[in-house]
Formats: C-alpha cells, structure tokens, sequence
C-alpha cells in the first residue's frame, strides 16, 4: 500500500501528473457507491431542482410570494 502511493523522485512531471490523476480517480470511485445519508424530501428536491430549474425557481418565487402575504 505504501508503495501505491509513493512517487518516483526521478519521474517525469508527466509521470507524475498521470500518478496523481489516477489515484483521484481511484478515490472518487471508492466513494462513488457510498450510500449518502440524507433526508428523503431534500433528496427529492434536489433532484427535482436539477431535473427542472426553471420551474424549481417559479415554484420558489411562487412560495415567497405565497409565504409574505401571511
């Protein structure tokens, strides 16, 4: 394991760049499968947020106005 880590003090700055970037890569895949904890209606609304913006920034507008009038 250390090894996998460890950088050649003679490689190439090249070398080294492809090194690092597979090591990110490696490390964004362990993490990519983690289940996240998160709160079931936040979860919805960001993916609905993502899906749709334009009418997540109505529904928004909407809700302010809704919301100030009270």
């Amino acid at each position: 394991m250390a090894d996998e880590f460890s950088m050649a003090p003679t490689a190439t700055p090249e070398q080294r760049i492809d090194q690092a970037s597979e090591a990110i890569r490696r490390m964004a895949e362990d993490t990519m499968f983690e289940p996240r904890p998160q709160d079931r209606w936040l979860h919805h609304l960001s993916e609905a947020t993502r899906a749709a913006p334009l009418q997540s920034i109505a529904v928004a507008f909407l809700l302010g106005v809704f919301l100030a009038r009270r």
